[in-house]
């Protein structure tokens, strides 16, 4: 690999770090003055908004980070063909998870990668999806349909798209490791099953309220 193309990729790299950046969770929390980092489960993603804010604004999250990464991994091809992509879709998460503009704490980069994967392989993202459908769909959990979205991805890939094999191991392993909380509640029983806007916060005032009376 010469020096022109380190540039390239490097270039790609920081392009779709800077679009991972913008965070609509954070964004759409401040405005209606809540930190969504320190709501509900703390992340700053598509499942904690819908948590905190409605699934309206869970939607919103949900199509702006998957938007934003799907265009960052198509500059990244543009820049430097599939290498390029696979920098676009490193960058794009990593700055999802990790926004410089918001002190390095954001989402675990769930919708992000699923943006991001479909501009690599839309097949393949497209049978994550599913799998992460049937997961939501046994459990009402959308930790385990991450989870089995991403452990199914890298098999999906490499039938269908064996060119990014490894780079698909890579990223699985990555959202695996950003779950290990979410891992732990569930072989503890403890984790929560997706409720929309303050339900979790007004069933715990009612409980109390009951309890008083």
């Amino acid at each position: 690999m010469n020096g022109a193309m380190i540039g390239k990729l490097a270039i790609a790299f920081l392009i779709a770090y800077a679009l991972g950046d913008i965070n609509p969770a954070i964004i759409f929390g401040k405005i209606k003055g809540v930190d969504i980092r320190k709501e509900g489960s703390g992340n700053a993603g598509m499942t904690n908004t819908i948590r905190t804010m409605g699934i309206g604004y869970g939607i919103a999250v949900f199509v702006i980070d998957v938007l934003k990464a799907f265009v960052a991994v198509k500059i990244g091809f543009a820049i430097a063909g599939s290498g390029g992509a696979m920098a676009g879709f490193a960058g794009v998460v990593l700055g999802h998870c990790f926004p410089a503009a918001f002190g390095f704490k954001g989402g675990k980069g769930v919708a992000a990668s699923f943006g991001a994967a479909l501009a690599l392989n839309w097949q393949t993202a497209l049978l994550a999806l599913l799998a992460a459908g049937a997961g939501f769909a046994v459990t009402r959990k959308m930790s385990v349909g991450s989870l089995a979205a991403a452990a199914s991805y890298p098999v999906f890939v490499w039938f269908l798209a064996p060119e990014y094999k490894y780079f698909a191991i890579a990223a699985a392993v990555f959202l695996i490791l950003a779950h290990a909380e979410n891992i732990k509640r569930l072989v503890n029983g403890e984790e929560k099953t997706l409720t929309v806007g303050n339900a979790d916060r007004m069933a715990e005032k009612s409980a109390e309220k009951d309890g008083a009376e």
